[in-house]
C-alpha cells in the first residue's frame, strides 16, 4: 500500500508514521509538510530514510499532485493549529485549514485516488458543562467558539470533505480526536510543559482553578483508530475517537508530579488564559462497537502512558530544547519585523517577541496559488458565508431585493465582514423567532469608516410582531483594535503612552488608548506598526525604538442590543533607547500639544480619570490577569 501523509512533521502525524513505518514496514510512505511553525523534521529522524519526504505547502497544487502519483490513500493531517498566531496571520489558518483541504480533495480526485481520511478535532463541537456527564458524539451538532480561529476553520474544512463525498462519492472518512499526548509534542503543550519544568525545576503552572477537563488519548491509540478507519470505515462517516479519560488539568499535573518523585508544592495557579474551554470528552462508542476499536493506553493504565511519556521527555532533551528558541514566520510588509513565538515556563502561555531584522535575515514567507483579488483570495470563506446565509429562514423569507443586496455586499471587500456577521445570526433569539429582513441601511461612505443599519421582522411567543434594528460596521464584529502601550527603558516598564486628542463638539482634552480601525485586509501587525506611527508618532522602524512584545488581551463585549462589533485589546511593549525622550525619566509626565502623553506607570490612579477608561482599565485588568506582566494600581504616587 502507497500512502500520502500530510503533515507528518507534526506531532500526531509523525506519530502516525512511526506507528505505520513499524506495523507494515513493505508500504510506502509519502510525506509532505511545509514544516512551520509546529512542524520539525526531527520528529521524522528515526524513520527519515524509511519514507518519501517532500517539503511543500500543501496549497501547491503542483508539488501536491506531483506527490500523490500513485498512492492508494491520503491521510490528511496538515492544519496550522497555534491559536495565538492566528491573531497576526488569520489568513494562513483559512488558507492551510479550509482551501488547502479543499486543494487536497481536488487533486486527489483528479487523479483517482479514491482514498481519503481528514484528521479532525472535538473542538469544533465547542465546550461542554463543567458539572455533567454529557460527552461529545457524532451527533453534536458544530458549535466552536467565534474567536477561536483553529477550530472554526477546522469545522469549515470537515463540512467542506463531506460535501465533497456528497459530490463525487469518493472514499472519504473523518476522525474527531481528542487531546492527543505522547512523543514529539511541541513543548508550549500542557503535558510537556508539566514534565519540562519538572525536569529544570521550574514551578509548574495550572491555569485558572485547574478544574479545565480534557479527554486525553495517547498519541500510538490514536493512530490505531487512524488504520482501523483506513481499513474498515464506512465512507461519508464520521468516527469520534477518545479513550474515555477525561480529567482535569489538576490531576493531569498532580498524577505527574507524582510519578516523577516531586514535591507537590511544585505547582501553583496563575491567571487564566483567554478562552480557555471548561470541558471536552468524547463517546467514542460509534468506533468501538463498528469498528472493534480498543485503545491500549485508557483510564485504568493512563499513569503507564504519562510514565513513558515522563520518561521520553527525560531522554530526549536534545530534541525540545531547540524548540523553545523557534522563530515564527510573522513579517510586517515591509519584512523588517519578525516575531519569535517564546514560552514563558512559569505562566505556561505563548507570547511574542518581536525584533528588527538585519538585512541578511529577512524573511521569505510562503507562496500559494492564491490570487490577490479579495473574494478569490477568500473564495471558500465566501461561499461559507452564503451558505450559511441561505440556509437560514429568515433570509429564505426576506425579498428577492434584499437577498441581492446582501450578496452584492459580501462581494464588496469593505463590506464584506457585515455580510459574514448578518450570517452567523440564528433564526430564534432567545424565545423570540427572525422572520425576515426588511430594510438595510447605510451610514454615509464617503468619509472611510461608516456602518450599516439592519432591521428585522421579530414575532414573540405570543405571536405579536415587532421590527427591532441593527447596527454592524462594514468589516463586521471583529472591526478595530485599541492599544495599551507600555514603554519599557533598560527592562523596566516605567509609562504608558497614550493620544492626546480633542474631542468633537466639546474641546474637551481626552486621553485615549492609540489605535482605531484597520484598513482591508490589513493585518494585526502591520495595523499596530501604524497606529504606533500614527497616533504615537513612534516608528519602530528607526533603531532607538524596538517593538518588543505584543500581548493580546481579547475582546471587548459589544453594547447591549444594537451593535455585535467586538473591538480587540493588545498590550504593546515598546522599548525606547535613552536618546529617545531623554527627559522623560522613571516617575516623570511627558505631554505634547497634541499627539503622544508619556504618563508615569506610578501615576496610574490619576490618568484614570483623564482617559476613555473603559478601554484602558478593561485592558489594564486583562494584562494583569494574564500573568505575563503585573502593572500595581495600588502602588502609592509620587510627590
Amino acid at each position: 500500500m502507497k500512502l500520502l501523509v500530510t503533515g507528518a512533521a507534526g506531532f500526531i502525524g509523525a506519530n502516525f508514521v512511526h506507528y505505520w513505518v513499524d506495523k507494515y514496514p513493505k508500504d510506502e510512505i509519502r510525506v509532505i509538510d511545509a514544516l512551520t511553525y509546529a512542524g520539525n523534521i526531527e520528529n521524522l529522524a528515526p524513520v527519515i530514510k524509511k519514507i518519501d519526504f517532500i517539503e511543500a505547502d500543501i496549497n501547491d497544487r503542483s508539488k501536491v499532485a506531483g506527490a500523490m502519483k500513485g498512492v492508494d490513500a491520503v491521510i490528511h493531517f496538515a492544519a496550522e493549529s497555534h491559536v495565538d498566531r492566528s491573531v497576526f496571520d488569520p489568513s494562513r489558518y483559512w488558507q492551510t485549514n479550509v482551501h488547502g483541504t479543499v486543494t487536497l480533495l481536488e487533486e486527489a480526485h483528479k487523479l483517482g485516488i479514491n482514498r481519503f481520511h481528514h484528521i479532525s478535532t472535538d473542538e469544533v463541537y465547542g465546550e461542554l458543562p463543567l458539572l455533567s456527564d454529557e460527552k461529545f458524539s457524532e451527533k453534536t451538532p458544530y458549535a466552536p467558539r467565534p474567536d477561536n480561529l483553529y477550530a472554526l476553520s477546522k469545522a469549515e474544512a470537515d463540512k467542506l470533505v463531506l460535501e465533497f463525498y456528497k459530490k463525487t462519492d469518493m472514499y472519504i472518512t473523518i476522525s474527531n480526536c481528542s487531546n492527543n499526548y505522547g512523543p514529539y509534542q511541541f513543548p508550549e503543550k500542557f503535558i510537556p510543559i508539566v514534565v519540562t519544568n519538572l525536569i529544570d525545576g521550574i514551578q509548574i503552572p495550572i491555569h485558572g482553578d485547574g478544574r479545565n477537563v480534557r479527554d486525553w488519548i495517547h498519541t500510538k491509540d490514536h493512530a490505531n483508530a487512524i488504520d482501523l478507519i483506513l481499513q474498515k470505515g464506512k465512507k461519508g462517516e464520521t468516527y469520534l475517537v477518545g479513550s474515555n479519560n477525561d480529567r482535569d488539568n489538576n490531576y493531569i499535573a498532580e498524577k505527574m508530579v507524582s510519578l516523577y518523585g516531586e514535591d507537590p508544592n511544585t505547582i501553583r495557579h496563575v491567571p487564566d488564559r483567554h478562552s480557555n474551554d471548561r470541558r471536552y470528552a468524547i463517546d467514542a462508542t460509534k468506533i468501538i462497537q463498528e469498528l472493534g476499536w480498543k485503545p491500549e493506553v485508557d483510564r485504568d493504565n493512563f499513569d503507564d502512558g504519562l510514565k513513558e511519556t515522563i520518561d521520553w521527555y527525560r531522554d530526549n532533551q536534545d530534541w525540545w530544547r531547540p524548540l523553545l528558541k523557534r522563530r515564527a514566520v510573522i513579517s510586517d510588509e515591509n519584512k523588517s519585523v519578525s516575531a519569535f513565538i517564546t514560552l514563558n515556563r512559569e505562566t505556561g502561555k505563548t507570547k511574542f517577541i518581536f525584533g528588527k531584522l538585519e538585512a541578511k535575515e529577512k524573511i521569505t514567507l510562503p507562496k500559494n496559488d492564491l490570487k490577490e483579488h479579495f473574494v478569490e483570495a477568500n473564495i471558500v470563506r465566501h461561499e461559507m458565508v452564503i451558505k450559511n446565509l441561505e440556509s437560514k429562514k429568515w433570509y429564505q423569507d426576506s425579498s428577492d431585493e434584499i437577498k441581492d443586496e446582501i450578496k452584492a455586499l459580501a462581494m464588496n471587500p469593505s463590506t464584506f465582514g457585515y455580510a459574514e456577521d448578518l450570517s452567523s445570526h440564528e433564526e430564534k433569539i432567545g424565545k423570540d423567532t427572525l422572520l425576515k429582513l426588511i430594510k438595510i441601511e447605510h451610514a454615509p461612505n464617503e468619509y472611510g469608516i461608516y456602518g450599516i443599519g439592519t432591521w428585522f421582522v421579530v414575532e414573540n411567543e405570543k405571536g405579536d410582531k415587532r421590527s427591532e434594528g441593527y447596527y454592524s460596521w462594514g468589516w463586521g464584529p471583529k472591526s478595530g483594535a485599541k492599544l495599551l502601550v507600555l514603554v519599557r527603558r533598560n527592562g523596566e516598564i516605567t509609562h504608558f503612552a497614550f493620544q492626546r486628542e480633542g474631542k468633537f463638539p466639546t474641546g474637551s482634552i481626552e486621553y485615549n488608548l492609540a489605535g482605531g480601525f484597520p484598513k482591508l485586509n490589513e493585518s494585526v501587525l502591520n495595523f499596530i506598526l501604524r497606529s504606533l506611527k500614527k497616533d504615537l508618532g513612534l516608528d519602530v522602524q528607526k533603531e532607538n525604538i524596538t517593538l518588543n512584545e505584543i500581548v493580546s488581551l481579547g475582546r471587548v463585549a459589544p453594547d447591549s442590543g444594537m451593535t455585535n462589533n467586538h473591538p480587540n485589546l493588545y498590550a504593546v511593549i515598546v522599548d525606547f533607547e535613552d536618546d529617545v525622550y531623554p527627559d522623560v525619566t522613571e516617575g516623570v509626565k511627558f505631554e505634547e500639544n497634541e499627539g503622544i502623553v508619556l504618563w508615569p506607570i506610578s501615576e496610574t490612579s490619576e490618568i484614570v480619570s483623564k482617559c476613555d477608561d473603559a478601554y484602558f482599565l478593561a485592558a489594564m485588568a486583562r494584562l494583569d490577569l494574564s500573568g505575563i506582566y503585573t502593572i500595581n494600581l495600588t502602588e502609592d504616587r509620587k510627590d
